[in-house]
């Protein structure tokens, strides 16, 4: 996955640079015409809808979200069970991430949160909170934050703080890139605009991508998931018993439990 991050960003920049290229230092104006904006910086450019990065990171919060359910399922049946709940929910979340990735959810909330912030602010350059989607989600994250840090805690070191870094490089590209190119969008600095959203959505892929490897190393750790035992109880069928005078007849009836153990599940 980081080498494909990799390759992709290759052609971002170098699709960014020849759209820079043909507008200012040729008369063409080929950069302008649809089937270059589509197939060439439409296909390729990070913060572009519907397009090849696009789609790496949307399939990349659903391999997250796999592995999150995959946790769950195994962490409910191992010796520590209490948070393969939080495990699922935490699942759960990834999938509305990867469908807000892939049809931009996030921006529907986008201009009602402008509207909001500049009546309550009494000035209409918001600066770096121009795109204001990101104040309610931050708050979201505040929350969730809140709900799991015990859970957070409860994790080994080193996955505690690989989920740390992962969570923070995500953060700075989402809330923190998103602000700076708030502040270049209201200040009129668009000849870097494609430059900064390139950051943002660069540290959001490579966010996401520390956290698949940090969940693929806690799988690998976990020796506790290696062994589930399964209690059954069988009732056994009525059985006919022969009879003798003055002998009463025993239970035709009984049960035996087996236990089923098995072996090396991940």
């Amino acid at each position: 996955m980081l080498k494909v991050f990799l390759v992709l960003s290759v052609i971002n920049c170098l699709v960014l640079a020849l759209e820079f290229y043909l507008e200012n230092y040729t008369t063409s104006n080929i950069a302008g015409r649809y089937t270059f904006r589509y197939y060439v910086t439409g296909m390729f450019y990070f913060d572009g809808e519907k397009n090849i990065p696009t789609y790496f990171s949307s399939i990349n919060l659903l391999i997250s979200a796999t592995l999150l359910f995959l946790i769950a399922r195994y962490v409910k049946f191992s010796t520590q069970p209490q948070y393969h709940r939080k495990w699922s929910w935490l699942g759960w979340i990834f999938v509305w991430l990867a469908m807000d990735e892939l049809f931009a959810l996030h921006e529907v909330t986008a201009k009602p949160m402008r509207l909001l912030l500049q009546k309550a602010l009494q000035q209409e350059n918001l600066g770096m909170f121009h795109f204001a989607w990101f104040v309610p989600y931050g708050f979201a994250v505040l929350c969730v934050g809140f709900y799991y840090k015990n859970f957070l805690f409860s994790l080994p070191k080193k996955t505690f703080y690989s989920f740390l870094v992962a969570g923070v490089t995500f953060m700075a590209g989402a809330v923190g890139m998103e602000m700076v190119s708030g502040f270049v969008v209201n200040n009129g600095l668009l000849s870097i605009y494609k430059i900064i959203t390139t950051l943002e959505e660069s540290l959001e892929l490579l966010g996401i991508i520390y956290f698949i490897y940090s969940l693929v190393q806690y799988l690998e750790g976990q020796t506790n998931l290696r062994n589930v035992t399964i209690h059954v109880t069988v009732d056994e069928p009525s059985a006919p018993v022969a009879k003798s005078e003055g002998t009463s007849s025993p239970s035709a009836s009984g049960q035996r439990n087996l236990k089923v153990t098995s072996e090396d599940i991940l």
